[in-house]
């Protein structure tokens, strides 16, 4: 088996040794799931419309963990479940996430199904919207984490 060569061993394109981690659709959407639509458990990421393989998932969830873009903790209804969560690293791409979005919401237009509401605050103001995300986000945390420690 051929063993990747990261980008980071052979330049110091930023670009480039930042896709080694966020760069396959896979792990985009699986930081879009944690970030704006609020999944946080495995079975919950494979029963999106995008229907990711378990395997794929499995592989990119240790991956990113491994990257320190997210972790994990023992969900409180059962030891074999866990739940899953951006750290400050994976909640800072918040920053790449949202112009990702509003450059699709400029280009992309017809293919799009933006809540009405989400798609006026992004319109008016989409830097409330990376604060909104950002506060939903500890507020996950505060009710589902603070518990567990």
């Amino acid at each position: 088996m051929v063993s990747k060569v990261e980008h980071r061993d052979r330049t110091g394109c930023p670009i480039a040794c930042a896709l080694d981690i966020i760069g396959d659709h896979w792990t985009l959407l699986i930081i879009r799931n944690l970030m704006f639509l609020g999944l946080h458990e495995y079975k919950e990421m494979l029963e999106t419309e995008e229907q990711i393989s378990s395997n794929i998932l499995t592989i990119r969830l240790k991956m990113l963990q491994q990257a320190g873009l997210i972790a994990s903790a023992s969900h409180p209804e059962s030891k074999r479940r866990k739940l899953y969560y951006l750290t400050p690293t994976g909640k800072d791409l918040v920053h790449v996430m949202v112009p990702l979005v509003l450059w699709s919401r400029r280009n992309l237009r017809e293919h799009l199904r933006i809540p009405n509401d989400i798609d006026h605050l992004l319109e008016t103001d989409p830097q409330a919207f990376l604060q909104e995300t950002l506060q939903r986000l500890s507020d996950w945390e505060d009710n589902n984490l603070k518990s567990l420690v």
